[in-house]
């Protein structure tokens, strides 16, 4: 069987393929087990309320719900801000991949994320208090604003080199322990039998998921179907895994 299944993938699909597969049907899963709603399904004799626009427009949402000039928050902002993620290959000098070994590139990833979780949940948030007149619960005072993703860059960069100084300090101790301790380390190895009735069991598995998934859809159990999409992947990158450390 191991002979029948050694197909010759390229050295970076085999290091990639189970841990791709692994965080997808991590997603799924967490998709079927907390499915979102669509909302409520509109009726004219009832007024809609406050309304605000998906959650990956609601950081743009956030500059505009300061009343300042349109054409500076709803243009110039997010233009400078995909201006600066489009120099970035550019820019970027650094030969080595890690991003321990690229200071400058990590931290502004690190503000950059910053940045868009902090405006995008405040453009989310509306004060749930309906006795507040409509301006005071939807304007954002843009000192506050300002200040805090002013505040957000040193805070990221410093953040991002605390990080790198104690990933290479951990990378450092690590090099040191495995110089002075056991050369062996202890591991759990299984034959070439057992390694192909495992396989066989996964594979198995995969058909029982398939037919569940299958049989949800038809059924209408669509965050079930989700759910066990999920788990197809997670064991695709069990079985992957399996049989490339296993032989």
């Amino acid at each position: 069987m191991l002979g029948l299944m050694a197909v010759h993938f390229p050295r970076f699909l085999v290091f990639d393929v189970p841990m791709v597969m692994a965080i997808a049907g991590a997603i799924l899963i967490t998709g079927g087990v907390f499915p979102v709603d669509l909302g409520f399904k509109f009726q004219p004799t009832v007024p809609p309320g406050i309304t605000v626009p998906e959650w990956y427009l609601t950081g743009l949402y956030a500059f505009l719900r300061t009343q300042y000039d349109k054409f500076v928050t709803g243009v110039l902002w997010p233009g400078i801000f995909i201006a600066m993620i489009a120099l970035v290959p550019f820019l970027d000098r650094y030969k080595k991949f890690s991003w321990k070994d690229r200071p400058w590139v990590t931290a502004f990833g690190i503000v950059g994320l910053a940045q868009i979780i902090v405006t995008t949940y405040w453009g989310f948030y509306i004060p749930i208090d309906s006795t507040l007149p409509l301006v005071e619960r939807l304007v954002i005072d843009p000192i506050n604003l300002y200040i805090v993703m002013i505040l957000l860059i040193p805070m990221g960069i410093g953040f991002s080199y605390m990080m790198i100084h104690l990933a290479k300090e951990a990378e450092r101790k690590a090099k040191l322990a495995k110089d002075k301790g056991p050369k062996k380390v202890a591991q759990i190895e299984f034959s070439e039998k057992w390694i192909n009735w495992i396989i066989v069991a996964l594979i198995a598995f995969q058909v029982f998921l398939n037919l569940a998934a299958y049989n949800a859809a038809l059924s209408g159990m669509n965050n079930m179907s989700l759910f066990f999409a999920g788990l197809i992947l997670i064991v695709f990158a069990g079985m992957f895994h399996v049989y490339r450390y296993g032989l």
